[in-house]
């Protein structure tokens, strides 16, 4: 998607909540924490750094901890939409594309922990997902994506982002490598905390980006919808912008750049749609 940064300039919630978002068991309890095993993750840490130049610090296990971290974080702050056909219609496309994108890319996508929620925020044209598989949207690029469809081209995208781990790997960028070995093998449950929370200010590069838009078209295919709606999503996208665009196109490729990418990946994903898609009435 989307920059998932929207928090940063989150308006302040008056009305009452329709549903307050009530967490389980804490992914990180300081009570019962223990850093992992200094031997063996120093070793996995060490190998990490010399074959990727530090790319990513993080393991899988890292990604769904630091990501419902902030999961909880930020939706103890926010009013969620009621049970009902808007948040039916979001759990639908989700679960569709995450059978996606475990069939595409089982590895990363059965590892993580998939969970949407839908934030009754009609100023707010956003959607996110953190790494681990936490996942939300703001009601208001509903009017934007205009269906199931066009849904599906954002989700996809942000599906993506999680399971290219973009945001592990910004976060592995930010820090630095020694920091995050220090962290990693040592760090207190309120470091690891603090690693969850700055989740929320990280911005994806413009490359992520196009990275992610790619494989989301696919996982839409895959799960049968169409993926030429990206380009009319995307155009409409656009037309908000303006002076001041919305916040998930701060840190993305313009939107022609886009458009015409997504345009010449078409030949290449309508194939798999028409194999997937789903026919009705």
């Amino acid at each position: 998607m989307v920059n998932h940064m929207e928090c940063k300039q989150r308006p302040i919630q008056t009305a009452p909540r329709s549903e307050v978002y009530t967490p389980g068991p804490s992914p990180i309890d300081p009570t019962t924490w223990r850093a992992p095993t200094k031997s063996t993750r120093a070793a996995l840490l060490t190998l990490a750094l010399a074959l990727t130049s530090c790319q990513n610090m993080f393991t899988l296990a890292d990604d769904k901890t630091l990501g419902a971290e902030a999961y909880v974080s930020l939706l103890s702050e926010e009013t969620l939409a009621p049970p009902g056909p808007t948040t039916a219609m979001v759990e639908e496309v989700t679960l569709r594309l995450v059978t996606a994108a475990k069939s595409v890319d089982p590895q990363v996508a059965n590892a993580f922990d998939w969970e949407v929620k839908v934030i009754q925020n009609d100023e707010v044209v956003n959607a996110f997902c953190l790494p681990g598989g936490k996942m939300a949207v703001y009601t208001g690029i509903l009017p934007v994506a205009g269906g199931d469809t066009g849904l599906a081209v954002v989700m996809g995208h942000e599906i993506a982002h999680a399971i290219e781990r973009h945001g592990t790997e910004a976060m592995t960028r930010q820090y630095g490598a020694a920091l995050l070995i220090q962290i990693l093998l040592e760090g207190t449950a309120q470091e690891w905390a603090e690693l969850g929370s700055s989740l929320l200010q990280l911005s994806y590069g413009r490359d992520a980006e196009l990275e992610a838009d790619r494989r989301g078209l696919r996982y839409m295919a895959r799960a049968g919808y169409d993926p030429r709606a990206a380009v009319e999503f995307w155009t409409r996208m656009a037309e908000l912008g303006g002076e001041a665009p919305p916040e998930i196109l701060s840190t993305h490729p313009s939107n022609a750049h886009r458009i015409n990418q997504i345009k010449s990946l078409l030949p290449e994903f309508i194939p798999i749609y028409e194999a997937n898609r789903v026919d009705t009435p």
